[in-house]
């Protein structure tokens, strides 16, 4: 065909293959797989695809982790099954961020494991970074938060990790991950005078990832880091809640490639949920309150947000591990056909976020370490593990099923679980430290 078409039609015709098909075209000639593994064809691809972006649904099915796309559309068509290959010592995986078809994977949900893995399923390439300067083994116990995104500048993918070893006495260490060094670089002397609520969930939008964090034990705001820059910044929440902390449930999302906040508290005396979309980036007058609505008009049947789809309705699982939607303005609930386990375990591991399917990773970058695969990712007997706890809530610790006692040992490798040194809301979500433990446990 190449004989007969001039490139730009062959280009143009490409852009709108399916990612499994491109990788078949790779194999047709020499040129053709330069054509597509080009950096200039993968950026132009990902815009035409960007167009159509998927939602990505995570949740564990009998101890395995599934991974599922399905169309933002009113039947939620489901389009593919991803195969996961990795295994983690906890439950389920953390994920970090989804950006340009790349996941960010976080094996650190009640144990750290300091295991960070970038990966693009589509493409079935992934990359298992070096292991991160504070760990247990080297700094005792530690919260931390981590945030996943693209600098367009530069051209690169980063991972910001923000370590706080004391809250109490000092600034928190900071790293960042770049694609094109793999390396870790030190940034703790940006000096962040706030404290991100540990391992919340982070978004990334307008080219930086953004925390909700507390100042001085005061009030709630934002913290981003701008991945162009390498610097952090702030910003407010809403007047009506910057001294209004009843609603204590945070979620940061992206809704219309527009930060939005999501606020529910459901043990209150008004058990409620509303989201706010900030209209105008980084400006606080520019928030608006989409819409809220009162749980009990469900009889109790929500027990917490996941996502806010294009068309403004909200996907929840439900305490029987339905997944819903919920139209805000004509109030119609909608079953979305994905059921699971009434289990605690199975609905904590339900994530959604948004996927564009894309080539990135398929050519990765001179200092990327190797693809992670099982064998390669730390397990508890093996010496890169750290054989602690992240200090997860009483009810993390004993819903996990590799260990489930608070000291013990695993594969010939003692574990210890620290007692609660966090603060937690009503809904078990962890918030900021005031105490940090600096040594480990000992057996008696």
């Amino acid at each position: 065909m190449a004989d007969y078409l001039c490139e730009g039609i062959i280009i143009n015709i490409l852009h709108r293959l399916p990612i499994k098909t491109l990788l078949r075209c790779t194999s047709v000639c020499k040129s053709w797989y330069s054509l597509i593994t080009a950096p200039e064809f993968i950026s132009s691809h990902l815009k035409f695809a960007a167009a159509s972006p998927f939602l990505l649904l995570r949740r564990c099915v009998r101890n395995s982790e599934g991974y599922d796309l399905f169309s933002d559309d009113e039947c939620f068509t489901p389009r593919a099954t991803l195969e996961f290959p990795f295994r983690s010592i906890n439950s389920f995986l953390t994920i970090i961020g989804s950006c340009n078809g790349v996941l960010c994977l976080s094996d650190d949900r009640v144990y750290y494991m300091h295991t960070i893995i970038l990966w693009n399923p589509c493409v079935k390439k992934s990359i298992l970074l070096p292991k991160p300067n504070p760990i247990y083994n080297s700094y005792g116990t530690f919260a931390q938060s981590l945030g996943f995104g693209f600098d367009p500048v530069s051209n690169d993918y980063k991972v910001i990790r923000i370590t706080y070893v004391d809250c109490v006495r000092g600034h928190p260490q900071v790293e960042l991950y770049k694609l094109s060094t793999g390396v870790w670089q030190d940034m703790s002397y940006l000096e962040l005078d706030y404290v991100t609520y540990n391992k919340s969930r982070q978004s990334y939008v307008n080219g930086a990832t953004h925390w909700v964090a507390r100042y001085m034990d005061s009030y709630d705001l934002i913290v981003f880091f701008d991945m162009c820059h390498e610097v952090f910044g702030e910003m407010l929440l809403p007047v009506s809640l910057v001294n209004n902390d009843h609603m204590r449930s945070k979620d940061l999302v992206v809704y219309m490639e527009s930060l939005a906040l999501i606020l529910w508290n459901m043990n209150g005396a008004e058990p409620c949920f509303c989201v706010w979309v900030m209209k105008e980036y980084g400006v606080q007058e520019s928030w608006i309150k989409h819409f809220s609505f009162d749980f009990h008009d469900f009889g109790g049947r929500f027990l917490r947000p996941l996502w806010v789809r294009n068309k403004g309705e909200v996907i929840t699982v439900c305490q029987d591990g339905r997944l819903i939607s919920y139209d805000p303005d004509g109030g119609e609930v909608k079953d979305l056909g994905v059921h699971g386990s009434r289990s605690e375990d199975y609905r904590r591991s339900i994530h959604v976020d948004s996927y564009v399917e894309s080539l990135v990773l398929i050519r990765r970058g001179p200092y990327a370490s190797d693809s992670a695969t099982c064998k390669k990712l730390p397990t508890l007997h093996t010496s890169d593990c750290d054989s602690v706890s992240s200090c997860g809530s009483d009810y993390e610790h004993n819903s996990e099923r590799d260990c489930k006692r608070s000291h013990g040992s695993y594969a010939g490798t003692e574990y210890y679980l620290l007692p609660d040194t966090f603060n937690y809301d009503s809904h078990e979500n962890m918030l900021y430290s005031n105490v940090i433990i600096k040594t480990p446990l000992h057996s008696e």
